[in-house]
């Protein structure tokens, strides 16, 4: 039997998931992730406001995301596991609800240390966001689709950093970046009961998101850990090379480019859109022109975001914002704009029933990369004075990342992926 032929049996043998609610489904996982993601990106958004308040060099404002990364690595195969179990609803919602109040307490921190810690627990917080909401698009979304429904999820994330680029400043003129910060808080822990007021399961599917079927083969099955390593390895160093962009473009903008702190700030809006276009479009990419070859698409986006960074090394001092803008939004979309497409690749390796542990053990490799990575990006600068050297070796990360996934990964057997 071909491909085609076993995804046709697939799909007629299972019942039909309403077309209709499965995307309202989607944008309810879609606005989780927008939600997180504002408390996320509040920390690099209100870096330049902070900065001078708390006394900070950029290595330490690197280190909050590395607090953050650290709170992520530390719970995510735990969280995922939990989301294989409890289910995609009470997982999401214990997510919003550590995040939201650790958001709060970051607010009102005195120094470094109360933010760090803060900033760590929230990390916690938001690492039960990603296993549950793609464990839901591969319960709802079939094969043909999943990759650009994952796009489309995880559009969630950078418009979450458009939010917070456009509001964070704004609202830091009004209440401050303590009162901005604790909105963002709010907002998570109110979310939180919102979807799961909302969430439903596809009909056809074995138990319910409180007590999911854990009788099934498949949920038994060994996890093909080798494989999983080789997605780890490489999308950690792609992972690098984002946060280390959405952390320091603000100050590359503003210490660089001669912006105001607030036009720093707004300007970080601009990666985030691209990285919505990117999430969608190589989703879109890889289901279509590439048949849902995931591999590929990930070494063409690597390969592009290298030549990206080499480019933002090259940028003269004061160097004229036509040229600056489209470059800094290009970046978004390749550099951002990969993970709807590996998100994919990763349940796809580990079937429907173990993706919150596989992308949990994923997770947990990439937060390792970016606790260590985004630091040394802001170190290198302080160290050297030069934005220029920092670009060049996180371009040289992303290569040795773009070289494990074309020489190590294994994609699933075309065949087998089409029953998933």
């Amino acid at each position: 039997m071909n491909g085609v032929q076993l995804k046709f049996y697939s799909m007629s043998s299972t019942p039909s998931k309403p077309a209709s609610f499965r995307w309202t489904i989607l944008a309810i996982i879609s606005v989780s992730h927008i939600i997180g993601a504002t408390a996320q990106y509040g920390i690099n958004t209100l870096a330049p406001f902070y900065r001078d308040d708390l006394q900070l060099s950029r290595a330490q404002i690197g280190l909050f995301f590395t607090a953050f990364y650290m709170g992520m690595a530390g719970l995510s195969y735990a969280a995922g596991w939990l989301a294989d179990r409890l289910g995609v609803r009470a997982t999401v919602l214990s997510g919003h609800l550590i995040l939201g109040l650790w958001t709060i307490a970051a607010a009102s921190a005195p120094s470094f240390g109360w933010a760090f810690g803060s900033f760590f627990l929230a990390g916690l917080g938001y690492s039960f966001l990603n296993p549950a909401s793609t464990k839901g698009v591969m319960a709802w979304f079939y094969r043909d689709e999943r990759a650009t429904a994952m796009g489309i999820k995880q559009t969630g994330v950078p418009t979450g950093g458009v939010v917070a680029a456009v509001l964070g400043p704004s609202l830091v003129l009004l209440v401050g970046w303590r009162g901005a910060l604790a909105g963002l808080g709010v907002i998570n822990l109110l979310f939180g009961f919102f979807f799961w007021s909302l969430w439903r399961e596809p009909p056809g599917e074995t138990g319910s998101s409180d007590s999911p079927d854990l009788s099934t083969p498949e949920s038994h099955a060994a996890l093909r850990v080798k494989n999983l390593l080789s997605v780890s390895f490489g999308t950690a160093l792609l992972l690098v090379g984002q946060m280390t962009l959405l952390t320091y473009v603000p100050l590359f903008l503003k210490e660089t480019m001669g912006l105001s702190a607030y036009w720093a700030s707004q300007a970080l809006a601009l990666t985030q859109m691209g990285a919505m276009m990117g999430r969608i479009g190589w989703g879109v990419v890889s289901d279509r022109l590439f048949q849902g070859r995931r591999k590929i698409v990930l070494v063409l986006i690597g390969a592009l975001s290298v030549a990206l960074t080499l480019a933002l090394g090259l940028l003269p001092r004061a160097a004229p914002l036509f040229f600056v803008l489209p470059l800094i939004f290009l970046a978004g979309v390749c550099m951002v704009g990969y993970q709807g497409v590996s998100y994919a690749l990763i349940g796809e390796i580990a079937g429907k029933a173990r993706t919150g542990a596989a992308l949990g053990i994923v997770i947990t490799v990439n937060s390792l990369g970016t606790i260590f990575g985004t630091p040394l990006f802001g170190y290198l600068v302080d160290a050297t004075g030069s934005y220029s050297i920092a670009w060049q070796a996180l371009a040289g990360a992303i290569l040795l990342g773009i070289l494990a996934l074309a020489f190590f990964l294994k994609e699933p057997n075309p065949d087998l992926r089409a029953t998933l």
